[in-house]
């Protein structure tokens, strides 16, 4: 299980994005049609209504579920 918590001194950015042009950036103010989450390590998109609804929590464990595991040792592999 991922920990959320690993990254929890890396500050979020949150970056309101249009569909139309795919990916522009939304008017400052603006609601977006969806909303791009990173922490530096990993990348989530969420609609408007999810990431308003979201805590720093559950916003910190979608992005750890997004980070790939490290792997301990070469059998592993």
């Amino acid at each position: 299980m991922p920990d959320p918590m690993e990254a929890v001194g890396r500050p979020l950015v949150a970056t309101r994005l249009l569909q139309n042009p795919l990916g522009q950036r939304a008017e400052p103010g603006a609601r977006g049609d969806m909303v791009q989450v990173t922490d530096g390590l990993a990348t989530i998109y969420l609609l408007p209504h999810e990431y308003d609804a979201a805590d720093d929590r559950s916003l910190r464990w979608l992005l750890a579920k997004q980070r790939p595991r490290e792997r301990g040792c070469r059998r592993d592999l």
